[in-house]
C-alpha cells in the first residue's frame, strides 16, 4: 500500500529527476537528408550518413559512394549555409591531397563506415558556434560541388541538410494535447446530460483551437522549420497522422489512385526534406541551376534542380510529405481517420445504450438511479444527433479542406468522387441543421429553441438566446479558410490578407455581440478570437515576397508557437475547470439529470432573477400577503384557496372574456390563485366608450396601480 506521503515522494522525485533526462542530449551535428543538386555524372551516392561530435572532434560517417567516371581531374567546393549565413565557402585541389592519389580520381565503390578522430589541424569544424547544437530545427545544409580542371564543368553536387537533433515536433507533444482532447471528449460526454454543462461546447472550442494551428501551415508562405514543426504535433485533428509513406494504408491508397487514373507520385521513402523548394527553409537560398535534361533518382538519392517536377512547393505539399503522406493521397487520408472516428462515435453510442436499456431494466437498480437511467433513455436519441452533429463539426473544416484541394489536383476521379460527395454530405448535415436553426428563431419563440430542437444544441447551446445566430459566424470563417486553402495555393499574399480580414471580422463581432452566457464565457473567446487573429498577422512575415531574412522569421515562429502554446495551456485548464474542478470549488453538487434545455419559463424567471439581483428590473415580485395590513377591512373568505383561473396576457384595450375558467394554466405556464384574477385582471366595471379608453378617463394613480398590477401577474 503507497501511502499519501509516498506519493509526494515519488511526484517530487519525478519532477527533480525528468529535467536531468531531458537535459541528456550529447552535442551533435548530423546529416539529415542527401539529394543530388545537378544531375548525377561522375559521382554515385546511395548512402551519405555523416555525425560529428564536438566533445571528442570526431567524425562517424556511414558512406556508400561510387566514382563511374575516368581520367577526370577535379576541384572540390565545399559550401555551408546557415540561415543564410555562408561561415565556409572554400575550394580544394583534389591533385593536391594525398601526394595526388587521387588525380584522377579512379574507378572506386567505396562502401564503409568508421568513426575518425580529426586532427588538431582541422580547425573549421571548431568555428561553429555553441548555439547551433542547441537551437531546435536547425536550419543549414552542406553542399559539395566536383569541377573538372581546365574545362570548369560541373561533374557531380550534392546537397545534404544538417540537424542537431533538436526540434518542436515531438511525439510526446502530441500524445498530451491529445490526451487533452480525449478529456475533454469523457468530460463532455457525461456532462451532455447535465442542465447547463458547458463542456460539450469547450470540447469544440479545444478542437476547432488544434485544427487552426494545423492548417496556420498549410499556406503558400515560407515558413521557418521551427514554427512548421510544431504545427506537425496537431496534424492529428486535421485527420492526418504521421506514419511511414510505405504504410499499408498509404500504398493501398496510392494503388487505388494508379488504377483509377492517378499519376502523381507517392511520399518519398527517403524523406521529404531532400525535395523542398530550395528558395524555401531549411535552403534559404538558391541551388545551382542546370539546363541540362535530368536523369532518373539514382535509388533512394533524389535528383532536385529548379527544373525537377518533384519539387515540393510551399503549403500542403510540404506538410503532407514532411508526415509520410503523398499530396495526393492527403483527402483519402483524411477521409479514412473520419470513417474510423464514425464508425468509434457509433459502437461507443450502442454500447452506451445497450447499458442503459439494461440497467434500468434491472430490479436491483436502486430507485433514483433507475429514474435517472430511463430519462438518459428517453432522450437518447436527441443526444445521439447532437453528437452526431457534433463529429460532423469536427470533421467539417479537414473535410472541407481537402476535398476542395483534392479538386484542384485532377488525379484519381474516384478520389474526386469520393471528395465531391464527402463534400455535400458534410456541407448537406452542417446547412441544413444551421438553417434550421435560423428558420425556427424566425417563426417561433427563441426560449423553445432547447425544447424543439435539441439535436441541433451543439450550435446555439454555448450563446445567449437573443445572439443564438451567432454560430453561423464561425462556420462561414471555417469555410472561407477552407476555400482559400485550395483555391489559393499558389498566392501565399492573398491567402493571408483574406484570413486577416475573417479573422477581424470574428474578433470585433466577439467584442461588439459578447454572445456568450456568461462573462467568463466572452472573456475565453474573445482571447481565443485574439490570438487568432495576432497570429494570422504575424504571418505576413512568412510571405515569400516579403524576403524577410531567415533569423527574423525564425523569431517571429518561435513567437507564434509561443502564442498558441498559451492558447493550448489555457484551454486545457478550462477543460479541467469544466470537468468539474468548478463545482468542487464553488462546493455545488452536480445537479439531477435533466432536460438541458431551459422551458420559456425558466428562461424568463432566469432572467428576472438576474435582473432583480443587480438592480435593474421594474418589475416588482408578488408580496407574501397580497392583502395590505393598513387597507379597508376583507371578507375573510377571499383569502382561502379556490379554482386556479387563466391568464392571458392582454394589450392595454383588451380584457378577457372570463374572469374564471376551469383551466389551471396560463400562456406562461404560471398559475395564479382567482383572488389576483378578481382584483387585478377583472374587466373594468365601466361601459362603452369609458371602457374603451379606461385609461385615459382614469386618474394616474389609477393608471400606475393597472400597470404594475399587469407587471406583477407577468413576474410571476
Amino acid at each position: 500500500m503507497v501511502f499519501p506521503v509516498a506519493w509526494l515522494r515519488l511526484v517530487l522525485f519525478t519532477l527533480l529527476f525528468l529535467p536531468l533526462l531531458v537535459c541528456a542530449h550529447e552535442d551533435v551535428i548530423f546529416t539529415s537528408s542527401v539529394s543530388y543538386c545537378a544531375p548525377p555524372e561522375n559521382l554515385l551516392v546511395e548512402q551519405f550518413d555523416v555525425a560529428y561530435f564536438p566533445s571528442n572532434n570526431s567524425v562517424v560517417f556511414n558512406v556508400s559512394a561510387a566514382s563511374v567516371q575516368a581520367n577526370v581531374n577535379v576541384t572540390a567546393n565545399l559550401f555551408l549555409n546557415v540561415y543564410g549565413m555562408h561561415p565556409i565557402n572554400t575550394t580544394i585541389d583534389i591533385c593536391q591531397l594525398f601526394q595526388g592519389r587521387l588525380c584522377p580520381l579512379p574507378l572506386y565503390v567505396f562502401n564503409g563506415s568508421e568513426t575518425l578522430t580529426l586532427p588538431l589541424s582541422v580547425k573549421f569544424l571548431s568555428q561553429i558556434p555553441r548555439i547551433a547544437y542547441r537551437i531546435p530545427d536547425l536550419e543549414a545544409f552542406a553542399q559539395l560541388t566536383l569541377t573538372e580542371v581546365g574545362t570548369g564543368e560541373l561533374k557531380a553536387c550534392i546537397q545534404s541538410t544538417l540537424s542537431n537533433g533538436w526540434s518542436t515536433h515531438q511525439a510526446g507533444v502530441s500524445w498530451s494535447i491529445g490526451g487533452v482532447a480525449l478529456l475533454a471528449v469523457f468530460s463532455a460526454a457525461w456532462q451532455s446530460f447535465l442542465p447547463d454543462s458547458i463542456a460539450p461546447f469547450r470540447l469544440l472550442d479545444l478542437l476547432m483551437l488544434y485544427q487552426t494551428i494545423a492548417s496556420s501551415g498549410f499556406f503558400d508562405l515560407n515558413y521557418p522549420v521551427i514554427y512548421r514543426a510544431f504545427t506537425f504535433n496537431f496534424s492529428w485533428a486535421m485527420g492526418l497522422f504521421s506514419q511511414s509513406p510505405t504504410s499499408s494504408m498509404q500504398r493501398s491508397i496510392t494503388h487505388m489512385r494508379h488504377l483509377t487514373g492517378g499519376d502523381l507520385a507517392g511520399s518519398s521513402a527517403g524523406g521529404s526534406v531532400a525535395l523542398v523548394n530550395r528558395k524555401l527553409s531549411p535552403f534559404n537560398g538558391r541551388a545551382h541551376v542546370d539546363s541540362r535534361s535530368l536523369m532518373p533518382a539514382m535509388r533512394d538519392v533524389q535528383t532536385v534542380t529548379p527544373q525537377s517536377s518533384n519539387v515540393l512547393n510551399a503549403g500542403v505539399p510540404i506538410y503532407v510529405n514532411t508526415i509520410g503522406i503523398a499530396t495526393a493521397n492527403t483527402f483519402m487520408t483524411a477521409f479514412f481517420s473520419a470513417l474510423i472516428l464514425l464508425a468509434i462515435m457509433l459502437a461507443l453510442l450502442l454500447i452506451t445504450y445497450g447499458v442503459v436499456a439494461l440497467t434500468s431494466r434491472h430490479e436491483y437498480t436502486h430507485s433514483p438511479w433507475r429514474t435517472n437511467l430511463t430519462n438518459v433513455k428517453v432522450r437518447f436519441r436527441s443526444f445521439a444527433r447532437a453528437w452526431g452533429l457534433r463529429i460532423t463539426l469536427i470533421c467539417f473544416f479537414p473535410m472541407v479542406t481537402f476535398a476542395l484541394y483534392q479538386w484542384t489536383l485532377k488525379d484519381s476521379w474516384l478520389s474526386d468522387l469520393i471528395a465531391a460527395i464527402t463534400f455535400v454530405i458534410v456541407l448537406g448535415v452542417v446547412g441544413s441543421a444551421a438553417c434550421g436553426v435560423l428558420l425556427f428563431g424566425r417563426r417561433s419563440s427563441l426560449w423553445l429553441l432547447a425544447e424543439d430542437l435539441p439535436a441541433q444544441e451543439p450550435l446555439y447551446g454555448q450563446y445567449r438566446v437573443p445572439q443564438y445566430f451567432f454560430f453561423v459566424l464561425p462556420l462561414l470563417s471555417t469555410f472561407i479558410r477552407a476555400i482559400i486553402i485550395a483555391a489559393a495555393r499558389n498566392n501565399g499574399t492573398v491567402q493571408i490578407v483574406i484570413v486577416i480580414c475573417v479573422e477581424l471580422c470574428l474578433l470585433l463581432s466577439h467584442v461588439v455581440l459578447k454572445p456568450g452566457k456568461t462573462r467568463r464565457a466572452d472573456v475565453l473567446s474573445i482571447f481565443l478570437s485574439t490570438i487568432r487573429f495576432v497570429t494570422a498577422g504575424l504571418l505576413v512575415a512568412f510571405i515569400v515576397p516579403v524576403a524577410l531574412p531567415p533569423i527574423p522569421r525564425v523569431v517571429i515562429g518561435f513567437i507564434l508557437l509561443v502564442l498558441f502554446s498559451i492558447a493550448v495551456v489555457v484551454m486545457f485548464f478550462n477543460t479541467l475547470w469544466n470537468l468539474g474542478l468548478q463545482r468542487l470549488w464553488f462546493h455545488q453538487p452536480f445537479a439531477v439529470l435533466g432536460s438541458r434545455g431551459t422551458t420559456s419559463q425558466g428562461s424568463l424567471e432566469k432572467g428576472a432573477e438576474k435582473d432583480i439581483e443587480k438592480g435593474k428590473s421594474i418589475v416588482t415580485l408578488r408580496p407574501l400577503n397580497p392583502t395590505p395590513a393598513d387597507g379597508p377591512q376583507v371578507d375573510p373568505t377571499m383569502n382561502a384557496p379556490e379554482a386556479l383561473s387563466q391568464v392571458t396576457p392582454t394589450t392595454p384595450s383588451a380584457v378577457p372574456s372570463s374572469a374564471h375558467s376551469t383551466n389551471t394554466t396560463s400562456s406562461y405556464g404560471v398559475q395564479f390563485p382567482s383572488r389576483w384574477s378578481s382584483s387585478l385582471l377583472q374587466p373594468s366595471p365601466h361601459t362603452g366608450s369609458e371602457s374603451a379608453h379606461g385609461d385615459a378617463a382614469s386618474p394616474p394613480s389609477l393608471m400606475l396601480h393597472n400597470r404594475q398590477s399587469t407587471f406583477e401577474a407577468r413576474a410571476l
